[in-house]
């Protein structure tokens, strides 16, 4: 199902290695993917990137995913969340004019996912809807909000004991808890064996956000 192609683009540390799919995008959107923690074996090709990845193809997105500085073949070194929102902004910058989709998605799996929600806290970040898969909330910094305008959906699996949903709904106003949150049963913090519910939540997801007007 997979249509990418590799791709390099220019980074602040160096140039950033990825994937690049854009022939399928028929509803001006595309999606940026970022992927878990470099220091424990996270990259691009990780099986929660690839299940997304293929959810916003097969809901007719642009999809870039690429690898943060110093893993694979990006260059530079790894910087403690601080430089990977930085390439995850020239990742923004880099697929909004490669695809020419005036609807921007990020989502972030597990470190990708504390990395995704800092950047979106930056000025002018040009994104216009925001996912996160499991952000362990000891990445997270202390007293962040979860509740920002481009948030739609914090995806969890009930079983994770690093980004516990109990945890995650307490960092919650009682409003949000239920239009935020989204729980797939028996999913651990890998989502080992619920690839498929996976992909399936996020088609749903991002079909719901990128629906035009008729």
């Amino acid at each position: 199902m997979l249509n990418e192609r590799p791709v390099t683009f220019p980074g602040p540390a160096g140039l950033l290695d990825g994937r690049l799919a854009y022939e399928s995008n028929h509803k001006g959107a595309a999606l940026v993917m970022l992927h878990p923690h470099p220091r424990f074996g996270g990259n691009m090709d990780n099986n929660v990137a690839d299940a997304i990845v293929q959810a916003g193809q097969g809901c007719g997105l642009a999809t870039l995913r690429f690898n943060f500085r110093g893993v694979g073949r990006s260059e530079g070194e790894y910087a403690d969340g601080t430089g990977e929102a930085d390439d995850a902004a020239s990742a923004v910058a880099f697929m909004a004019t490669r695809s020419g989709a005036g609807t921007i998605i990020l989502a972030g799996y597990s470190f990708g996912a504390c990395v995704a929600l800092s950047y979106c806290r930056r000025p002018k970040h040009g994104v216009t809807h925001l996912f996160l898969v499991a952000p362990p909330p000891a990445l997270l910094e202390e007293g962040v909000s979860l509740e920002i305008p481009e948030m739609k959906k914090i995806v969890l699996g009930e079983k994770d004991v690093l980004a516990p949903p109990g945890e995650l709904q307490a960092m919650l106003s009682e409003s949000a808890r239920g239009s935020l949150l989204e729980v797939i049963p028996g999913a651990d913090h890998f989502f080992g064996g619920k690839d498929r519910e996976l992909r399936q939540v996020f088609e749903r997801l991002f079909c719901e956000v990128t629906v035009r007007p008729q």
